[in-house]
C-alpha cells in the first residue's frame, strides 16, 4: 500500500508540474464540459452506447442519434426511457445500421434501466443513471473483474470494459475509459498491468490530483496520443506519499457534485499544494 502510495503521489506530482499543465487541464476540462453539453437525454444515452459496438466512426453514430431525436422528438412526449424503448420495439433495424443484435441489445439494456428508475421511485432518470455509474455494485463489478464473466447491467451482458466505462461516463460517473492512449500515458508514468489495473491506477491517480476523473482520463489521453515521456522529476523530498486514510485515499476531501469531484483552480494543482480527494478508491 505504501509503495502504490509513493507511486501515485509521484505520478501526481509530475502531472501537476508540468509546464504546460494549466493549458493542458483547461483544454481537458473544456473538451469535457462540451462533451457534456452535447450529451442526450438518457435513453440516447445507452442507445448511442451500443450503437458504438458496430464499429462505425463516431461522426457516424452521432450522426444517427440526431437522426433518430429529430424523427421522433415531441414537445409533448419526451424522448424517454419508456418511449424510446416503444419506438425501437416496432422500428426496423435501419437505427442500427441494419444490425438485429444492436436492436435486441439496446431493447433489453433500456427495459433494465426502466426497472432502475421504477425502484427509485421515477426519480430523474439522468439522476437514476448516475447513481448506476457511480454505485458500489457497479465498482465493484469493475474492481472483482466480474465483467469478463458476468453481464455488466442487471442480467443483460454484450458490453466488453471499454464500452461499459464509456457508458459510466457518459452517464455522469466519476471514472474514464481506459483507452490504449490513456495506458500509454500510464506507461510514460511508470505503471504497468493490463486494462482493469490501468483503471484502478488512473482513478487513483485522479484522486491525488484532486480531479475529477473524467478530467484526468481526457489530460491522459492527449498524453498518450502525443507520446508524451518527458516528465519532470521530483525532488526526492517532494516524492514522499501524501497522508492517507485507512482506505488508501487521501484524507482531506473536496466537494462532490453530479457524482464527480469538483476541479480544483489551476494553482491548486502546482507544487506545494498538492491535491486530495475525499471518497473510496476505484478500481
Amino acid at each position: 500500500m505504501v509503495e502504490l502510495a509513493e507511486q501515485r503521489s509521484e505520478a501526481a506530482w509530475k502531472i501537476r508540474n508540468l509546464e504546460d499543465y494549466e493549458g493542458r487541464l483547461e483544454r481537458a476540462a473544456h473538451r469535457f464540459d462540451e462533451i457534456s453539453k452535447e450529451r442526450p437525454e438518457s435513453a440516447l444515452v445507452v442507445y448511442e452506447t451500443i450503437l458504438m459496438k458496430s464499429g462505425r466512426s463516431k461522426g457516424e453514430i452521432r450522426s444517427l442519434v440526431r437522426e433518430f431525436r429529430e424523427t421522433f422528438e415531441d414537445e409533448e412526449e419526451p424522448l424517454d426511457i419508456p418511449r424510446v424503448s416503444s419506438i425501437m420495439s416496432v422500428e426496423g433495424d435501419g437505427w442500427f445500421f441494419g444490425n438485429e443484435n444492436l436492436r435486441v441489445l439496446t431493447g433489453r439494456l433500456l427495459g433494465q434501466f426502466q426497472h432502475r428508475v421504477a425502484q427509485y421511485n421515477y426519480v430523474d432518470e439522468r439522476e437514476v443513471l448516475r447513481r448506476w455509474a457511480d454505485g458500489y455494485d457497479t465498482r465493484l463489478f469493475i474492481r472483482r473483474r466480474i465483467q469478463e464473466t458476468e453481464p455488466v447491467v442487471g442480467v443483460v451482458g454484450g458490453l466488453d470494459l471499454t464500452l461499459f466505462q464509456y457508458l459510466r461516463v457518459a452517464a455522469g460517473g466519476n471514472t474514464l475509459v481506459p483507452t490504449e492512449n490513456v495506458r500509454r500515458a500510464l506507461g510514460a508514468l511508470g505503471y504497468e498491468g493490463d486494462v482493469y489495473e490501468s483503471l484502478a491506477q488512473a482513478e487513483g491517480l485522479a484522486l491525488y490530483i484532486d480531479l475529477p476523473a473524467p478530467i484526468v482520463g481526457e489530460m491522459l489521453e492527449d498524453l498518450g496520443r502525443e507520446g508524451f515521456s518527458d516528465f519532470p522529476e521530483p525532488p526526492r523530498e517532494t516524492a514522499e506519499p501524501e497522508e492517507i486514510d485507512e482506505e488508501g485515499v487521501p484524507s482531506a476531501g473536496g466537494p462532490v457534485e453530479g457524482g464527480a469531484a469538483q476541479a480544483s483552480p489551476p494553482e491548486a494543482g502546482r507544487e506545494g499544494a498538492p491535491g486530495t480527494a475525499d471518497g473510496e478508491e476505484k478500481g
